[in-house]
C-alpha cells in the first residue's frame, strides 16, 4: 500500500453486505496504515486551501477530539475520519471519556499516541465494567467496536491520532452514561431529529396563524 487512495480501494473491496457488520479483514487493512501513518499525513497535506470551506461542513468538534472528515463511499456507505484528540487541558468531560455506544460500528487504528480502552455490560439496569477486557492501545494497534457495545477511553495521551472507519448507520441515536444513573442520555442524529423539527415548525406556523386570526378579530371590533 503506497497511497491513501489505495487504502480506500482496499476498504471498498471488503464485504459490506450488512450495516453494522465489518469484514474482519478491515483490521489488517487498518493495521497496514498504522505502520505507514505518512499515508494519512500525505492525504491531509493534499487538501486544497480553496476546498477547506466545503470540507469543514463535514468536520466537527467534540468535547474530547476533532473529527476530520476524510472520505464517504456513496454505494458502500462507509465513512473514514481522522480523530485528533485534544490535550488533557483542552478536553471536557464528553463522549469518548464516558461509557457510550454508537449509531454505527467502527474500526480504528492508532496512528500516534496511547489510550486505555474499557468495555461495559448492562444487565438488569446495572452498568458494570468488563475488567478483563480493559486494554491499552498504542501506535499501530487496530480494533473494532460494535454499534451496541458500551465502551470508554481513558488515559488519552496528548497528540493522539486515530484513523476511524464507520460502518453504515444502524440506528439514528446513541447513548451515553454521564452519571452513575443506570439510564443513559440519548443523542439523536439529524435524521432522528427531523420529526421533532417538523413538529416544532408546525407549532410555530400554527401559532403565527392563530395570532393572525386574533389580530383580524380585534380589528373587526364589536
Amino acid at each position: 500500500m503506497k497511497t491513501f487512495r489505495q487504502f480506500l480501494r482496499r476498504l471498498e473491496s471488503l464485504r459490506w453486505e450488512h450495516s453494522g457488520l465489518f469484514d474482519p479483514d478491515v483490521l489488517a487493512v487498518l493495521a497496514e496504515v498504522g505502520r505507514q501513518p505518512r499515508l494519512v499525513h500525505d492525504a491531509v497535506s493534499s487538501w486544497s486551501l480553496n476546498g477547506l470551506d466545503k470540507r469543514q461542513l463535514s468536520c466537527h468538534e467534540t468535547a474530547t477530539h476533532y473529527k476530520w472528515f476524510l472520505y464517504y463511499h456513496k454505494s458502500r456507505r462507509f465513512k473514514v475520519w481522522l480523530h485528533q484528540y485534544k490535550t488533557c487541558g483542552e478536553r471536557r468531560l464528553g463522549y469518548a471519556e464516558v461509557p457510550h455506544n454508537h449509531r454505527y460500528s467502527l474500526a480504528s487504528v492508532i496512528l500516534k499516541g496511547v489510550f486505555v480502552h474499557h468495555d461495559f455490560k448492562r444487565s438488569g439496569g446495572v452498568l458494570t465494567e468488563s475488567v478483563n477486557s480493559r486494554q491499552s492501545y498504542g501506535q499501530g494497534d487496530a480494533y473494532m467496536v460494535a454499534w451496541q457495545q458500551i465502551h470508554q477511553l481513558s488515559d488519552i495521551h496528548d497528540q493522539t491520532f486515530t484513523l476511524v472507519v464507520e460502518s453504515p448507520t444502524v440506528r439514528h441515536f446513541s447513548e451515553a452514561y454521564y452519571t452513575e444513573s443506570t439510564e443513559p442520555r440519548m443523542f439523536y442524529d439529524f435524521v432522528g431529529l427531523r420529526p421533532r423539527l417538523e413538529d416544532s415548525m408546525r407549532l410555530m406556523e400554527n401559532a403565527r396563524l392563530d395570532e393572525g386570526s386574533e389580530d383580524k378579530w380585534r380589528k373587526a371590533g364589536p
